[in-house]
Order: C-alpha cells, then sequence, then structure tokens
C-alpha cells in the first residue's frame, strides 16, 4: 500500500495520466483525504473538469502539487533525542574556566538531575566536528559561555539555532562574565539576545539555577 508521500509524488511525476480525467478524480480524492484542498485547488479541479487540458489549469494544479510535496515532505528530518536528560556546555577552555565548569555549570546541571556534557570530557575517534554535533543534537540545551569570544563557542551556539529553525525542541542558554562583556564586547549578531551576566561563581550559580528551571521548566 502505498504511503500519503509516495501517492502525492505519483500524481506529480504523472499526471495527467492515464487520461485527464483519470488523473484529476484521483487528485481530487486524494485531497479530500488528507484534507489539504483549497479554494484554489477545488477551482482548478472543477475547471479541468469542464476544459480539459486547456488553459493551462492542469499544469496550475501540478505546480499547486509541487508546493504541497515540498512543504509537507521536503523539510529537514530532526534527529530524535535519545539522552533527554543532558544539558552540553560549551566554553573556552582554560584552567579559570575549568574551575567555572566544575563548580558552577557541572554542579547546577547536576543538581537538577540533568547529566553534564562538554565535549572534551568525552573520548571519542573520528571528527570532533561531528561528534559535537552529534551531541548538541542530542541534548535537550545548550549553555555557551561566551567569556573569551572563543569562535569554538560561537559555532556549537550556532548548531543549537540550525537545529531551532528545524523544529528540534533543544534550549539555548548564552552566558558571559559581567567584566569581559563589559570590556571586550561578544559579537553583534549576539549582543541582542538576553544573555545571562554574571561577576563570579557564586552569581553564577545563582542565576544559572534560576534560569535553568524556568527555560527547562523544572519543578
Amino acid at each position: 500500500m502505498m504511503t500519503a508521500r509516495e501517492i502525492l509524488k505519483n500524481l506529480i511525476d504523472n499526471n495527467k495520466k492515464p487520461t485527464v480525467a483519470d488523473w484529476v478524480f484521483n487528485v481530487e480524492s486524494f485531497l479530500k483525504e488528507i484534507e489539504e484542498g483549497t479554494k484554489e485547488t477545488s477551482e482548478y479541479i472543477e475547471k479541468i473538469k469542464q476544459f480539459g487540458d486547456e488553459f493551462q489549469y492542469c499544469e496550475n494544479l501540478v505546480a499547486w502539487l509541487r508546493q504541497l510535496y515540498k512543504r509537507k515532505y521536503d523539510s529537514i528530518e530532526v534527529p530524535p533525542i535519545t539522552k533527554r536528560n543532558q544539558i552540553f556546555v560549551a566554553m573556552m577552555f582554560s584552567d579559570e574556566t575549568n574551575d567555572v565548569y566544575q563548580n558552577c555549570y557541572k554542579k547546577v546541571i547536576q543538581s537538577l538531575n540533568y547529566a553534564c556534557m562538554r565535549i572534551d570530557e568525552k573520548d571519542f575517534t573520528g571528527s570532533i566536528i561531528s561528534e559535537i554535533t552529534s551531541e548538541i543534537s542530542d541534548s535537550v540545551a545548550i549553555i555557551a559561555d561566551l567569556t573569551g569570544n572563543r569562535g569554538g563557542v560561537y559555532y556549537e551556539a550556532g548548531v543549537a539555532r540550525g537545529l531551532q529553525l528545524c523544529n528540534h525542541p533543544i534550549k539555548l542558554l548564552l552566558t558571559c562574565k559581567q567584566d569581559f562583556f563589559n570590556k571586550e564586547k561578544v559579537h553583534f549578531d549576539v549582543s541582542g539576545d538576553n544573555i545571562l551576566l554574571y561577576n563570579d561563581t557564586s552569581d553564577l550559580i545563582e542565576k544559572l539555577n534560576k534560569r535553568l528551571q524556568t527555560v527547562l521548566s523544572v519543578k
């Protein structure tokens, strides 16, 4: 038995076959079945019934069917989240930031019963880009600390933004140390975002805990 996708593709690829009358009947029946007909398609169908393959009505209906196929089936398929409790952390690597990661990000995330993932903590073979993308796709949220303006952090935040555009449910939380934000500034394309600014580790712990509970609806 053909799927709706296969039927629609067949109606497009084999338009006006075996006859115009048979084809338009099949189109009308299919659109009624999937509840996708519009006033426009109804007019095309009635005109084709009346005039047959004349006045571009068949071509107009095929063009509409192509748009329907593109809207329903040509969208990017978002990978499912399998690690439902994972939060990915993207940040600059240094002794100072490692202390922030261990005593703030990891501590808060785990206190909310989520697993914490930073890519340098994982053993893997192959492409690091592929591994980063996979782990972000598999996370319910990503925290991107912009302190240091590292390109890798912006890249990882961009991966999350791209997933969001594809209706992936991942949440993106941007953070930055207050003095760095004041002196160095973050990139202009994120400067208007609701960035969580923190003064020190205790300030970050308090603000991060509140923000994550809000973003993730933790009770």
